[in-house]
């Protein structure tokens, strides 16, 4: 046991000249060597040695964080130490532990440390704790037979603290991978309960026992026979500390340390605090952090006062501005925990960080959190890690300056050394470490989930994991990577769920085979079947596209066949055409061969006339003055076309003193009504005589010149043309003329 430091040679001097001193632990429990920073209880430790006197059995009841270990470590332990038991004197031997999930075990260790009962330890073969701990086994009087055996000299009390001593109940349901493992356990326990039961019903030995635990795990301890009735008979439940012991709690170790707080800043962290005795362990590592500020800027301040040789002035107070600086009560812890992580390197020391708070707490078995002391070998088992590089993740958290693994800095770890953060509020408070419980809970119940599988299916009652158990199995294994060692503390049969995964992954791989393998039949059938459509297509738009083909060269044939009969019905028709032109033409020249032939024959007979009418003319002279001063008309019309217009005509002209012998058809006639005259001067009578006849209702006569009758035709001779029936208006007929 470590000499208390002197709080007087500590209080006369400087807090520069003490470089890494902080009144306050932070999150640890307070040492009993620290005894002279311990503040805001000192009265309760008379309680505490009167209990015990009466009963030599007391269990110290409180919530976490209430201070139950900081109370029995500088209040109970010195008051002993000091002899404030008389009836017991000032000799005291204090046997420390945790139950864990081995009490027996613990308790031997905690009994065969040197200078606890035996001052030897060559023992042989047999460590002293294995010869302690058969003793302990043999009997429930073990731990009297062994105080008994070790003779220890008068007035020398046996004090056996334990610690913590909710793991008992915690550590049964974190440990029992198995109903083998269970049971073990529980008999552990119970041996061990039966131990400690034995002290108080022998209390003429000078054997002392004292229980910490949080009081929410009271009810449990109806589990072991004659717990509860002796925690009845030795109860201490730690009262929570009024606002004037907060205060003093606050400003005595600071006082102690050699500096002040500025009142502001008092009064709000009594404030802050309020009446939640959890909140203690946060206000002690608020103080922490706070002091280790104050510190570093009053020694950079310290070092210019130096510098100008004013030595005399003293460093300013604690205010309020270093408190909120670190993140006060309500964030300070998250922030520290966050900053110690961060400044790891990256990657593997990181890695290795998380494993090692996921193997030492437990969000499993309560949602708050629970802590899991692990001894050193063990946790290098659990995690697969290098001790070197595990011993420089676990130095960066029990840092003096944070104190958030145990045990404290300074203290050389090995093989046996017991990992455990100190105190369970990092646990509620760090939302890393909070993230981490999840995970790791999470973690555990999937393993336990697929071994309960394994053994159903084993037993022929379950069928192997099916999709989306089968790939978030898979995922666990990656993600996990799970060793026996850490399976070991869940579930004893990783070998059967991990062997349960692989044949569920090679049955679904299997599985995907067979189906990628009937997909592609599938795929094969439907592209042969879509082949085949593809070819029926073609073969029906190739046969449509013949079948169009020739029908379109059919249909051309046709055309072509058509074009070629109206073209030989287009030349015979020309031809026909051709013949009825030149049979029109050779009745037109006839027509006028024969009107020559009638004009030749015509001016014969004038001749003949004319030298008849010279050789009698005093017989014929009245008649021969008008002779040649009437004009002569000469009517021609279509055979068999406008005959009554031209008998009509004829009248007219008759009755208007033109001569009109008489009325011809011929065959070719022209296609306009015409008046024709023969001569130039005869031109003023042809337009006098168009004239009347257009007044006749002939409106569309027309009148013409015709050449080369001018020796055949005498002057004042015309003939009036009817056309042919081809469209143009024929004169109206004898009725209508007037």
């Amino acid at each position: 046991m470590s000499t208390p430091t002197d709080p007087t040679a500590v209080a006369s001097g400087d807090p520069m000249q003490r470089p890494g001193f902080n009144p306050f632990p932070g999150l640890r429990p307070f040492r009993e060597d620290e005894e002279y920073l311990y503040f805001g209880r000192e009265h309760q430790s008379d309680a505490l040695t009167n209990r015990l006197a009466e009963t030599h059995f007391l269990a110290v009841v409180g919530t976490s964080g209430s201070g139950k270990s900081s109370l029995v470590n500088c209040g109970l332990c010195p008051a002993l130490h000091r002899g404030q038991m008389s009836s017991a004197g000032s000799a005291w031997r204090v046997a420390r532990l945790r139950p864990g999930s081995t009490p027996l075990r613990e308790l031997a260790e905690a009994l065969a440390r040197p200078d606890v009962l035996f001052a030897t330890q060559d023992t042989g073969d047999f460590s002293q704790a294995e010869l302690v701990e058969s003793t302990l086994r043999a009997s429930k009087l073990g731990l009297i037979d062994l105080f008994e055996q070790a003779r220890l000299p008068p007035r020398t009390n046996l004090l056996i603290i334990v610690d913590q001593f909710e793991e008992l109940f915690r550590y049964r349901t974190l440990s029992a991978a198995s109903e083998r493992d269970d049971a073990r356990i529980r008999e552990d326990a119970t041996a061990f309960m039966n131990l400690l039961l034995e002290v108080p019903a022998h209390a003429e030995l000078a054997i002392y026992v004292v229980l910490t635990m949080r009081s929410d795990f009271l009810g449990d301890c109806a589990q072991f026979y004659g717990l509860p009735e002796a925690i009845n008979r030795g109860q201490y439940l730690v009262p929570r500390l009024t606002r004037d012991e907060r205060r003093t709690a606050i400003a005595g170790p600071i006082a102690v340390g050699g500096a002040s707080i500025d009142p502001v800043l008092l009064t709000r962290l009594v404030n802050d605090v309020g009446d939640n005795p959890d909140q203690l362990s946060q206000l002690q590592h608020a103080l922490n952090r706070t002091w280790a500020r104050w510190y570093d800027e009053s020694r950079h301040d310290h070092g210019r006062r130096d510098a100008s040789g004013d030595t005399a002035a003293k460093p300013s107070p604690i205010t309020l501005r270093h408190y909120e600086s670190v993140g006060t009560i309500a964030h300070a812890l998250n922030q520290h925990a966050e900053e110690t992580f961060e400044s790891l390197p990256e990657g593997a020391p990181r890695q290795l960080c998380e494993a090692l708070f996921k193997a030492i707490t437990d969000r499993r078995s309560d949602a708050r959190g629970v802590r899991r002391p692990t001894r050193f070998d063990t946790l290098c088992t659990l995690i697969e890690a290098d001790p070197e590089k595990l011993i420089a993740v676990i130095d960066a958290f029990r840092d003096p300056r944070c104190a958030f693994l145990m045990p404290p800095a300074g203290e050389i770890i090995d093989a046996d050394s017991v990992i455990d953060i100190s105190h369970e509020s990092l646990m509620r408070v760090w939302m890393r470490l909070r993230q981490w419980g999840d995970e790791e809970a999470q973690s555990a119940r999937v393993l336990r989930r697929i071994a309960k599988t394994a053994e159903l299916h084993a037993a022929g009652q379950a069928n192997l994991l099916r999709n989306p158990e089968l790939q978030l199995a898979i995922d666990w294994r990656c993600r996990q990577r799970p060793t026996p060692a850490w399976a070991s503390r869940y579930h004893p049969a990783l070998d059967a769920a991990l062997d349960l995964i692989d044949c569920s992954q090679a049955r679904f791989e299997f599985e995907q085979a067979e189906a990628a393998r009937r997909q592609a039949e599938e795929t094969e059938l439907k592209a042969q079947v879509e082949r085949t459509r593809r070819q029926r297509k073609l073969i029906l738009a190739t046969t449509v596209a013949a079948l169009l083909v020739a029908s379109g060269f059919g249909y051309l044939y046709q055309k072509a066949v058509d074009a070629q009969r109206i073209a030989q019905q287009e030349r015979i028709e020309a031809r026909a055409s051709e013949a009825r032109a030149l049979a029109a033409k050779a009745e037109a020249e006839e027509a006028l061969i024969r009107a020559r032939r009638w004009a030749d024959q015509r001016d014969a007979v004038q001749n003949q006339l004319d030298a008849a009418l010279a050789a009698a003319p005093p017989m014929l002279g009245p008649f021969t003055a008008l002779t040649p001063q009437q004009p002569v008309v000469y009517l021609q019309t279509p055979a068999g076309q406008s005959r009554d217009a031209a008998v009509a005509l004829q009248n007219r002209l008759l009755s208007a003193g033109y001569k009109a012998p008489g009325i011809e058809g011929v065959q070719a006639a022209p296609r306009r009504f015409e008046l024709r005259y023969f001569h130039d001067d005869d031109k003023p009578g042809a337009q006098r005589l168009g004239e009347q006849i257009r007044e006749w209702e002939f409106p569309a006569i027309q009148v013409v010149r015709t050449p080369g009758f001018e020796t055949r035709s005498p002057k004042q001779q015309y003939e009036i043309w009817f056309p042919a029936s081809t469209g143009v208006s024929s004169p109206p007929p004898a009725q209508q003329i007037r």
